[in-house]
């Protein structure tokens, strides 16, 4: 029953809620609920605008900045089309879907993956992704639940940006997530120095991230440690060896 599985949800959040050091008790329970290897929440209303709340453990990680860099995964797609998504063996996967997404989702070791959006009503707030190690669609009982999951989702990120001013994120949020500021931060200033809007420079970034081969956060960590800067005269990036990219 719908009130069973809600309190069984319930007293999970609230059993990690007491026990867990640090935040993402909502991405734990979201994998424990639905018997997944791992998940992960972001928020946003599009791509350009997407941040990681929390993940499960270090795939689910992997997996989130995989979809940051290159702009492309479940999740991406979940808050783009407003439906759940799915690629239940992504070593079948169509070339023409995911195909910068895929190579590197399973190098990092998910084989299935699930997009579900977080929405109440019409506000947008973000999108559930769920990975296994394994190929396989999900049970009935596994897509009853993540539904429920990611309306309980939903809810509680609604109740927690309630009394948040405009343009920010509530305190809750903030302690809770595990938002990587650095790539907001390198943002701004490659912005600056590109002249450009922070939608490119967030475009501009992943695009870079994704041709060296590095992580998201390890080139805006970069970024805002000047070790890496945009050059506009020539159009180029420099990086501590001098070199333009």
């Amino acid at each position: 029953m719908l009130t069973d599985r809600l309190i069984a949800i319930f007293a999970l959040l609230a059993e990690h809620e007491r026990s867990d050091a640090v935040g993402g008790s909502l991405c734990t329970v979201a994998a424990e609920v639905t018997g997944l290897s791992g998940a992960t929440i972001v928020l946003g209303s599009q791509q350009s605008s997407m941040t990681t709340f929390c993940t499960s453990n270090d795939v689910a990680g992997a997996l989130a900045d995989i979809e940051s860099m290159v702009g492309e995964g479940p999740g991406v797609d979940a808050c783009a089309a407003e439906r759940a998504v799915d690629e239940t063996d992504l070593f079948t996967v169509a070339p023409v879907r995911w195909s910068a997404y895929t190579p590197l989702a399973l190098s990092a070791g998910a084989l299935a993956v699930f997009g579900f959006p977080l929405r109440i009503g019409a506000v947008r707030l973000g999108a559930l992704s769920l990975f296994r190690d394994a190929p396989g669609a999900l049970s009935d009982a596994q897509l009853s639940d993540a539904y429920l999951m990611a309306s309980v989702i939903g809810r509680a990120v609604l109740s927690f940006q309630a009394g948040a001013s405009p343009g920010t994120f509530a305190s809750e949020i903030e302690r809770e997530a595990t938002f990587d500021f650095s790539v907001h931060q390198a943002a701004g200033m490659i912005a600056v120095q590109g002249s450009w809007s922070l939608a490119d420079a967030l475009v501009a970034l992943r695009a870079h991230a994704f041709a060296r081969g590095t992580s998201l956060s390890s080139l805006a960590n970069a970024v805002v440690a000047r070790e890496v800067h945009f050059d506009p005269s020539t159009a180029a990036w420099q990086h501590p060896t001098g070199s333009e990219t």
